[in-house]
């Protein structure tokens, strides 16, 4: 994460100093409740403090960070002076990072300039930003179009105000009083936005910035049903690309689950054409409600050369794409007995399937056996299933005694049928 300017930096902060790293001591793990146990390691720098501008009292100061890493622990190096921005914890100890926008004061210019100056700028704080679209990946974050003429509410603090974004997209509001506010964007009807409501705090002579980037609103309802035309609750439905490959299609499908009445919507899409239905994509369990019906293609068809492609342009909303369900399948059973090449059997053997029935998903699932190396998997007549078996149990009929590498049988293909059937795995070391 890219640091604000040093008026959001100094805005959002409790404490910020310039000072020289004089030591250091290693904290113990803490745990989220403040005892001890597990949680994060922390280091807590001793600095002796130049020049104070908020948070610090006196001529010393301690601030904890991390190790570095995936902690995003902040690296000092003892006897170098630092420009520290640093947030105050619920037990008074003052802590900073990576994300922050602490660093080396020798070369920060821009930071020494703003916190030096602070005397004297006028009371109050500003809230600003830019409102830009997300349509070129191309381009970074400051090259996107502003958009003009979107509104925006800053509230908080006792005051509520409306503005509008200027021919670059950009906003501001000065003069506020210190405190919490929310930024809510009001876009248009077309276009959403992920985040649209913000919450700041801002410090006396700070500032926040907030820049929201904005996105095509398409968007497609319907209702699923089934052959009887009743309502089917909380269906996973799928809306995938209608150019794309099959298989490109099972990996890239936008998901949505409809409601209790059968109702679903799916919101902030781009233009395209697209298919909708249930079991295009294999981003599934075999648990999902939509595994007990066949693939099937908006209006209610079983081939995507079949189905009604769905057009949709720049921030439409298209309502009424109610989708009919073929019957139900038969629930089935497949159950697998897991055993060694002497036919005993191996006690809690991972069994581990997936749904091929329209190509190989990319997920995995799988179900325990029990002492006696059996396990039952639940399924729907008419889909196809690969199996297979694994333990990180030795081998019981090892020669040396010692645990040795097992070797998994090969998958077994299964095409359920309303009958319960059964599939034996078998086990062997490696020769």
């Amino acid at each position: 994460m890219m640091p604000g300017p040093p008026c959001q930096a100094f805005g959002e902060a409790s404490a910020v100093f310039v000072g020289t790293v004089t030591g250091v001591v290693s904290k113990p793990l803490k745990s989220s409740a403040g005892g001890e146990g597990p949680g994060w390691a922390t280091r807590t720098f001793k600095f002796a403090v130049a020049e104070a501008f908020s948070g610090v009292e006196g001529t010393t100061a301690e601030v904890s960070t991390g190790f570095g890493g995936g902690d995003c622990g902040y690296t000092f190096v003892k006897g170098t002076s630092y420009i520290v921005y640093a947030s105050r914890s619920k037990d008074g100890t003052l802590g900073t990072g990576i994300c922050s926008r602490t660093r080396p004061a020798l070369g920060a210019t821009e930071d020494l300039a703003f916190l030096r100056g602070l005397a004297g700028r006028p009371p109050g704080v500003t809230v600003s930003g830019r409102v830009a679209r997300r349509d070129d990946d191309r381009a970074g974050e400051g090259d996107k179009a502003g958009l003009a003429g979107l509104r925006l509410t800053v509230e908080g603090e006792g005051v509520r105000r409306e503005i509008v974004t200027d021919a670059a997209g950009r906003y501001s509001l000065s003069g506020l009083r210190p405190g919490n506010y929310k930024i809510t964007l009001r876009a248009p009807d077309g276009l959403t936005d992920q985040q649209p409501e913000r919450e700041v705090q801002v410090a006396d002579r700070g500032c926040a910035v907030e820049d929201f980037f904005v996105f095509d609103n398409g968007r497609v309802s319907g209702r699923v049903t089934d052959a009887e035309g009743k309502s089917t609750a909380r269906m996973t439905v799928a809306l995938v690309n209608a150019v794309a490959s099959d298989a490109d299609r099972q990996k890239s499908g936008i998901l949505t689950s409809a409601d209790e009445e059968g109702r679903y919507k799916f919101e902030g899409l781009p233009a395209g054409r697209y298919l909708l239905g249930v079991r295009l994509s294999s981003y599934a369990s075999p648990g999902d409600l939509d595994q007990a019906y066949p693939r099937t293609y908006y209006p209610g068809v079983e081939r995507p050369e079949e189905a009604e492609v769905i057009e949709l342009k720049a921030g439409e909303e298209l309502k009424g794409r109610d989708l009919r369900l073929p019957p139900r399948r038969v629930e089935t059973s497949i159950g697998v007995k897991v055993v060694w090449a002497d036919g005993t059997p191996v006690p809690g053997a991972q069994v581990i399937y997936r749904d091929v029935t329209y190509g190989e998903p990319p997920i995995n699932h799988g179900e325990q056996a029990n002492e006696r190396g059996e396990a039952t998997l639940k399924g729907y007549a008419g889909s196809v299933y690969r199996i297979w078996a694994s333990s990180n149990r030795p081998y019981q009929d090892a020669p040396s005694g010692r645990d040795e590498p097992m070797e998994r049988p090969e998958p077994v293909t299964i095409n359920a049928n309303s009958a319960v059937e059964t599939v034996t795995l078998v086990i062997t070391k490696l020769r």
